[in-house]
This record gives structure tokens, C-alpha cells and sequence, in this order.
């Protein structure tokens, strides 16, 4: 088996038609004596997914390399990371379809008996917006349309504890936001969320808000798959800064990963994650100077600033990802651990680009590629992503020129349709998605590819660069391109 090892390589199918490939995907070189390599394209699974020619100057190498794709999930986040060795990471999963569809169109050909086994699935926190699409992975298997279904077996599942309540108590009252994220502990005029758990099913239903709900019906429904595929149950698991074997399963490809947090403190109810408050509205807060004081106690601003907060290494590429993570919580971070914890390379961007951000954090990270999530959906999911000012900061904190930032929403493309009539009959002026704007970053542990897709057949905005052991980055002049063999 072989990988392409040049940045992007285009492949003629026998219909005449192009496809492209890029660094690291594996093929099967076809024996043959033409003038072109014809090969093979090889799925996650083995399968053959494509076939056809590449140019005989195409380079091939023997070993495969890492992979993390962010992908458009509109407002929200959903990751998916494959490991040198073939291991599946899904961290966050958005709150509709789309995560499922890509991870369909990706991973083809799965079914009940055979699903495709997903190493962990990581919630970094317990927002819709990043773990109710997956849900939408179990929904899609009744799906009639054979490439909209997937089947996954997950064997773990990680985050932060905390369980979201229904905004009404069973008497019907309305909770107060102390009251949405479980049992409390006050120690020293400060509260703390004690109420933490390692599996969200053992609480009563009426502790659990919707999306809750469905995910513990979506666990419940793949525990007898995933039973009988590996054996063992689904590790149900609550994790923050102080656990060290969670990645253990990562260490034997040389992947490292470090938990920053959250963190949790030591309260006579055991340990808990302080509730955090709601900023004021001043633009100094973001330069981290600042204390967040007088605020009152908020339960969006808790439950994203304990976004699980993980970096993860492989050879000399460092991957920081911060889930919602704001400035209180940036600023926590970064006052609990030395300066060089937090440096990376790749820098998955806080909460879609707020403007709740600690821009001290930003600097200490010093990044190369920052990928933000974000997209429009609807204008009760409008929060203005990313803001002008974490664009701004970005540029400031990443730590060479050039650098590269990466954003769902700029890198989809819509077509023009014009104007067309709905099925009452009322005419609208309409546009289709033709592209989502997925954002990839490849890796060997020191060469590293980040690129997008773009809505004009062939183009790409990619960049490659590379990475030493003491950190110095290398940009190439351009990617390397190896365009398709001339038709037959």
C-alpha cells in the first residue's frame, strides 16, 4: 500500500472525468506498463472508493500521516481526526445533519454488522451546538438513500460532567441559572458545580434537557453494537486537566495528548468546576488585564468556559483545541499552567470566533493555523462569528508571516440560482450551497498541508509549511500540485 505524497494530485477516471487526492490519502498501484501510475483509491475501510490515472511524476511514500478535518456544521463545532494508524476521533458533532452526511460520504459502505468503529467520541461540552448532530449519525441509518447512512460503533465517550437541566423544574417553575448545570457547592463566596458526572444515562430524565435526552437514547441504542463488535461496553467517561491516562490508546502511534482542562477544584463535596460570570461589556476585558468581577452568575458562560481544553502532538506539530472556551476561562488556563502548555501550531479558535476571548491566551498559543467554526443558519443562531476583533487578534498572535486563517462560512461557496417559486407559489430570489466549507490540516509530525475547498472545480487555497523540533516554521512557496494525465 502507498500514499500520495504530493499536496494535491488530480486522478483521470476512464470516463474522462477528474477527481482530486490529496497528501496522505492511500492507494493501490494497479500494474501496468502505460506512461501514467494508474491506481486505486483506499477507503478508510480497505474499499476501493476510485479508480484511474495519475502522472507518473506523482510522488508516492510508504507511510501514512495524520489527518483533522473542521467541518461547516453552520453554527456549531464538528471534528473528525484520523490517526496514522487508522484511528477515528470525533470531537463535537454540530446540531443537524450536516456532520452526518460528511461522515457518510467519507466513511462509505458501512452497516449494522460492520460500522465503523469511532475511537472516541469527545463532547467538549454540553451545548446543542456541539454534540446534538450526532444524534443525526443514528437518525441517518434508516435513511433510504444508501450514501446519506452511516453506522458507527463509538468506544468511548468523553466530557466536561456537566449536564444541561431543562430550563422548567417538573413543578413547572422556571430554574434559576445556578440551577440549570446540576448540584452546587458554595466555598468561600464562590460557587461551584459538584453535581459532575461520567455518564449523563444515570441521572432521572427530568435532569436532562432535550438534547440530552436523545443522546442518552442514541448511547443506549449503539451499546448493543458496539458489544458486539468490540466486545466491550462504551466507555462512558467525565474528564478535566487532572486525568492522565484518558489518550492512553493514542501513545503506541506516538500521538500525545495533554488535558489543560477544565479544571476543577477541591470543595468539601468533592471536586467541582467554579461557576463563572457574565462579563462586562468592556472591550479591555479581551487583553486579559482585567478581572471578570461583579457579574452575576451565568450558566452559558460556565458551561463554555469548562469546554474540555486539550493539545494534542505528534512529532513536532501541536493541535491546541479550546471547544467554547471564553476570556475568564482563558485567563484561568493560563495563569494555572506555564506559557510553553499552551503552544501550537494549529489552534482550533474559541467559541466560533467570539468576542469573549483572552487575548493573552492568543499569544501565549502563538499559532501558524487557526481554524474557526462558524456559518449562517438562522437569525435566532446569529451571534455575529467570528467578530472583527478575535480576527484582528488572531493576526497579531500567530507567531509567523505568513499565517494562515481558515473560517467554515468564507471557505463554503454559494451559486446563483435566481428567482424561483416555493411550492405555495411565492417567488424568492434563491442561491444553493454548492460547497461546504470544510478545512483540513495534514501532518507527518514535521511537514504540515492546511487547505480548503473552493466552489471552482480544481482550485484550492492551500499551504504548506514545516515544523522543526525546537518550533522554527518553514513556509514552501506554494503547495505542490500535480494536474491530471492527458486523456486517452
Amino acid at each position: 500500500m502507498k500514499y500520495l505524497d504530493d499536496d494535491i494530485v488530480d486522478l483521470r477516471r476512464d470516463d474522462g472525468s477528474t477527481w482530486q487526492y490529496y497528501w496522505g490519502d492511500r492507494v493501490e498501484i494497479v500494474p501496468g506498463n502505460g506512461p501514467d501510475q494508474r491506481v486505486r483509491v483506499i477507503g478508510h475501510d480497505g474499499a476501493v472508493i476510485d479508480e484511474g490515472r495519475i502522472r507518473a511524476s506523482a510522488k508516492l511514500r510508504d507511510t501514512p500521516i495524520l489527518k483533522l478535518s473542521m467541518i461547516d456544521v453552520q453554527q456549531g463545532d464538528g471534528l473528525i481526526l484520523e490517526t496514522p494508524g487508522g484511528k477515528v476521533i470525533f470531537i463535537d458533532g454540530g446540531d443537524n445533519q450536516l456532520f452526518a452526511r460528511h461522515a457518510a460520504a467519507r466513511f462509505r459502505g458501512t452497516s449494522d454488522a460492520s460500522p465503523l468503529v469511532v475511537d472516541l467520541m469527545l463532547v467538549t461540552h454540553g451545548d446543542a451546538d456541539h454534540f446534538d448532530g450526532l444524534n443525526d449519525l443514528r437518525r441517518s441509518e434508516t435513511d433510504s438513500r444508501a450514501r446519506k447512512r452511516i453506522f458507527v460503533a463509538p468506544r468511548r465517550y468523553y466530557h466536561n460532567g456537566i449536564v444541561k437541566r431543562p430550563g422548567s423544574k417538573p413543578d413547572g417553575t422556571r430554574r434559576r441559572d445556578v440551577e440549570k448545570l446540576g448540584s452546587t457547592t458554595e466555598v468561600g463566596g464562590e460557587t461551584f458545580i459538584t453535581g459532575l458526572v461520567d455518564d449523563p444515562g444515570a441521572l432521572p430524565a427530568e435532569e436532562r434537557n432535550a438534547p440530552f435526552e436523545s443522546w442518552c437514547e442514541t448511547l443506549d441504542a449503539w451499546e448493543p453494537r458496539v458489544l458486539a463488535v468490540t466486545g466491550a461496553p462504551i466507555e462512558r467517561r467525565r474528564i478535566d486537566y487532572t486525568v492522565s491516562d484518558a489518550f492512553d490508546f493514542l501513545a503506541v502511534e506516538d500521538v500525545h495528548v495533554e488535558l489543560l482542562g477544565p479544571i476543577v477544584e477541591d470543595t468539601p463535596a468533592g471536586p467541582g468546576l467554579r461557576f463563572l460570570r457574565d462579563p462586562p461589556d468592556d472591550a479591555a476585558l479581551m487583553l486579559g488585564t482585567e478581572e471578570v468581577t461583579g457579574g452575576s452568575l451565568s450558566a452559558s458562560h460556565t458551561i463554555n468556559g469548562h469546554s474540555i481544553a486539550m493539545r494534542l502532538r505528534y512529532g513536532n506539530v501541536r493541535f491546541l483545541f479550546t471547544g467554547d472556551m471564553n476570556q475568564e476561562a482563558g485567563q484561568r488556563l493560563r495563569q494555572a499552567l506555564p506559557a510553553a502548555a499552551l503552544r501550537c501550531e494549529i489552534l482550533k479558535a474559541p467559541h466560533h470566533g467570539s468576542a469573549d476571548f483572552d487575548m493573552e491566551m492568543l499569544m501565549e498559543a502563538g499559532p501558524v493555523v487557526s481554524l474557526i467554526s462558524s456559518g449562517d443558519e438562522s437569525a435566532a443562531k446569529e451571534y455575529i462569528h467570528p467578530r472583527a476583533t478575535l480576527m484582528a487578534a488572531l493576526g497579531k498572535a500567530s507567531r509567523t508571516t505568513p499565517a494562515v486563517i481558515f473560517i467554515t462560512e468564507l471557505a463554503a461557496f454559494f451559486k446563483v440560482i435566481g428567482y424561483t417559486e416555493d411550492k405555495a407559489g411565492r417567488r424568492f430570489f434563491a442561491f444553493e450551497r454548492t460547497n461546504f466549507g470544510i478545512c483540513h490540516v495534514r501532518t507527518d509530525g514535521e511537514r504540515v498541508l492546511a487547505f480548503t475547498h473552493s466552489g471552482k472545480k480544481g482550485m484550492n487555497e492551500a499551504y504548506r509549511f514545516t515544523v522543526s523540533g525546537s518550533g522554527a516554521v518553514q513556509f514552501a512557496a506554494k503547495a505542490s500540485k500535480v494536474s491530471a494525465p492527458r486523456k486517452n
